[in-house]
């Protein structure tokens, strides 16, 4: 399996991701937006690429790939690149600002 396409689709989808992780994390707590970013960002992503960017799709299709499985892989490799940075990030703000309850 090639995954450079994946990559790609996921390159230009993450400004969607990003814009809606920052605007979670300002609305909600860090937590909570951190979390929509894992899981929600990626359905904001694809509806983004949708409206913005829809005659790109052709591309895809030329190599056999759909919309699902694009959906699918975005989604895994949010995930592998999120929480291991998000787990840094919360240790380094352990580190400094010591412990911290969720209230």
């Amino acid at each position: 399996m090639n995954i450079r396409p994946y990559w790609q689709y996921y390159k230009d989808i993450f400004p969607f991701i990003a814009g809606f992780g920052i605007i979670c994390c300002i609305a909600t707590s860090i937590l909570w937006g951190v979390g929509l970013f894992c899981t929600l960002g990626v359905l904001f992503g694809f509806f983004g690429f949708q409206v913005f960017k829809n005659d790109q799709y052709y591309f895809y299709y030329n190599l056999g790939i759909t919309k699902w499985t694009l959906l699918k892989v975005s989604f895994i490799i949010n995930l592998l690149i999120a929480i291991p940075i998000f787990s840094m990030l919360l240790t380094c703000f352990y580190l400094f600002f010591g412990d911290f309850t969720i209230t």
